[in-house]
């Protein structure tokens, strides 16, 4: 791996890390953070850019199609649920990391395609 290809990684997660704390924020209506708060989203971001796209792929080398993409969202939902939600304040757990997953994954797929659009860098080129 390449300094550059390492740099873009850290990029990656960093922005990942920013884009699921908007999305707690969001889904808990409390926008402050605390230091074990930070630590699960950067756990969840590293979760995200690095281990489920290997899901993925693993899922795709058996010809199944969209269902690896599938395998992959869920699998973010069930990480979601069991490292960042249980720091937020909300009625019902698995609600709130379906929400937060939907609007992470949105958020990350616009962000994904205005990086190829304005400066052709394939920057979350993993989702």
């Amino acid at each position: 791996m390449s300094l550059e290809e390492l740099a873009l990684l850290l990029i990656a997660i960093l922005l990942a890390a920013v884009i699921f704390y908007i999305s707690g924020a969001i889904v808990g209506q409390d926008w402050s953070a605390s230091g074990t708060y930070i630590l699960r989203v950067l756990l969840v971001s590293v979760i995200a850019v690095v281990v489920i796209p290997v899901f993925r792929d693993a899922a795709n080398q058996f010809d199944l199609g969209e269902l690896g993409l599938l395998f992959a969202f869920v699998l973010l939902i069930i990480v979601i649920r069991f490292v960042l939600v249980d720091e937020l304040t909300v009625n019902d757990d698995w609600l709130a990391s379906i929400v937060i997953a939907l609007i992470g994954v949105v958020l990350i797929y616009i962000v994904a395609e205005l990086a190829s659009r304005y400066s052709h860098i394939a920057l979350l080129s993993l989702f």
